[in-house]
């Protein structure tokens, strides 16, 4: 995704894209009066994160759909259905806390995170710089 706004606005690379609902991506170029986003679910995208109930930290990967995997959980891991998923400050490059989405399916080998953003709906969007 595209932004209008780069070094002239104050936009840094790696910075935090939200909007209303939560986190969409982070800034991977920047320049003078744009900047290049990449989104949560580009198969490219790994943001470290952490369980609000059960505090499990763990990265979430996008797979090039609407959904987001949770991977890198500790082996007997007490995450649960319907729990939301925030960034963690672990790497230091995002501020923590920023909502991610909502566990929606455990398997044994996949966990399932509905995003809180509307990809079809993204007009307005903020970008913080941690």
């Amino acid at each position: 995704m595209l932004i209008t706004s780069g070094t002239d606005n104050g936009v840094q690379q790696d910075s935090a894209v939200i909007n209303d609902k939560g986190m969409v991506g982070r800034v991977i170029e920047v320049g003078d009066k744009t900047s290049r986003v990449l989104l949560l679910t580009d198969i490219n995208s790994r943001i470290p994160v952490m369980a609000e109930g059960s505090r499990e930290h763990g990265i979430v990967a996008g797979d090039d759909s609407d959904t987001l995997s949770l991977v890198y959980l500790p082996e007997n891991s007490k995450l649960k259905v319907g729990e939301k998923i925030v960034t963690s400050s672990d790497g230091a490059l995002l501020p923590p806390g920023l909502p991610i989405g909502v566990v929606t399916a455990i398997a044994k080998d996949k966990v399932t995170v509905k995003p809180f953003a509307d990809w079809y709906r993204l007009e307005y969007v903020s970008v913080i710089n941690f």
